[in-house]
């Protein structure tokens, strides 16, 4: 289970990739839990690159369907113990990528003439934990920042164990209180101009639960709700219309729900087989399916785990998607991540422990160097990798 409450995609992209780092984000969150002795610093840095290319993209600007972006992140994940129970937790992160699409839109609309090139994403966290007794609870503050969003959230989650500690449920809550610049007018007579800071509020509700059924078995579920309001389009994704590119329109809410169960299985003393499912459906009428399979092995002494893993996800289109539209309607888009179609995933993950570690005078220990690999690709022509490393200890 993830103890700290919902995972949820506050990106102006809604890609997989970003899917898959805000779920590093909150995993590295849950990585971090349990509390450590007092006094102790718990860190964790993380590096990722990923790729994305495709020439299907039908929101793209210039017509060519080109959604080819690169991303380089890195990220660090703070804990310190201040208390035998209490914690303080922080987490920053810093991008920078090269998106063809945004810069398309930027530079043919008159807004800054060539258009932008490498784009950067700052964003942090700074927040609390404690446990009292069988009942734990978080909350934290967080921003983030970048040249056409920007976002302020906060979010609370609690957590009680039952049952001899067999049994956990939690909530979690989450806010955001965003603004967002889009361009209003894409036709070459409007000289369009990107606009300043339009407000986009969401809001997230989780609850989760785990129960240990056998000595080998735990079985894992959530329910997710999701509500955003206001001005839901995208900078980079614009419709065509009779030929003529104009920007995408969606209606000014948009409620997400999701439910999900996730089994692990112990069929030896050192593997372990992770199942699970999840059923997503929305208020445009967007639904999803998706299955996740992984076995993970303990090696080198169990010092060590490898996992390979894949997924597959199917989804319908939104109720207001389309390829192209002959004349102008109330809501219009045409991303690629609304439309119809099914993905296929695969990966690799291998954490290394590097026992305890000396320098600078400072003990290191319970030192893991963790990495992994992914390649995925979408039947409506999108395809992405990345890898990911990441390095933790403590102090």
């Amino acid at each position: 289970m993830l103890p700290l409450g919902v995972v949820v995609v506050v990106i102006k992209h809604l890609n997989q990739f970003f899917l898959s780092v805000f779920i590093l984000l909150i995993n590295m969150q849950s990585s971090l839990a349990e509390m450590i002795a007092k006094g102790s610093t718990r860190v964790k840095t993380v590096f990722n690159i990923y790729h994305q290319n495709s020439n299907d993209g039908k929101q793209v600007f210039d017509n060519s369907g080109r959604e080819e972006a690169n991303v380089i992140e890195p990220m660090i994940f703070v804990e310190h113990q201040i208390t035998e129970d209490t914690a303080i937790t922080g987490h920053f992160v810093f991008d920078f990528w090269t998106a063809a699409s945004d810069t398309k839109v930027d530079g043919s609309t008159g807004a800054s003439g060539a258009g932008r090139g490498t784009q950067t994403r700052v964003s942090g966290s700074l927040g609390f934990k404690r446990e009292v007794g069988k009942l734990s609870y978080s909350s934290a503050f967080g921003f983030s920042s970048e040249y056409d969003y920007k976002s302020l959230n906060g979010s609370f989650n609690i957590a009680r164990s039952f049952a001899k500690d067999n049994f956990t449920l939690g909530f979690g809550a989450q806010y955001y209180a965003d603004k967002v610049n889009l361009f209003q007018d894409l036709t070459p007579a409007a000289h369009a101009r990107i606009s300043d800071d339009l407000p986009r509020k969401i809001i997230a509700l989780s609850l989760t639960g785990s129960q240990i059924l056998t000595a080998k078995d735990i079985i894992q579920f959530s329910a997710t709700y999701v509500q955003a309001k206001e001005n839901l389009e995208s900078t980079a994704s614009s419709v065509l219309i009779s030929g003529v590119r104009e920007s995408e329109q969606l209606p000014k809410a948009r409620k997400r729900y999701a439910f999900s169960t996730h089994w692990v299985h112990g069929p030896g003393e050192s593997t372990a087989l992770h199942t699970s499912y999840r059923y997503y459906f929305d208020q445009w009428k967007l639904k999803a399916h998706t299955l996740r399979i992984g076995h993970a092995w303990e090696i080198n002494d169990e010092e060590d785990i490898l996992e390979l893993f894949a997924r597959y996800h199917s989804q319908s289109k939104v109720e207001y998607f389309k390829a192209e539209f002959v004349a102008t309607e109330e809501f219009m888009t045409s991303d690629s991540d609304l439309a119809k179609f099914s993905s296929y995933e695969g990966g690799i993950y291998y954490s290394q422990s590097l026992a305890d570690k000396d320098y600078f005078g400072l003990n290191f220990s319970d030192v893991r160097w963790d990495n992994s690999l992914v390649y995925s690709t979408r039947t409506n022509g999108l395809r992405f990798a990345y890898w990911q490393t990441s390095l933790g200890f403590e102090f």
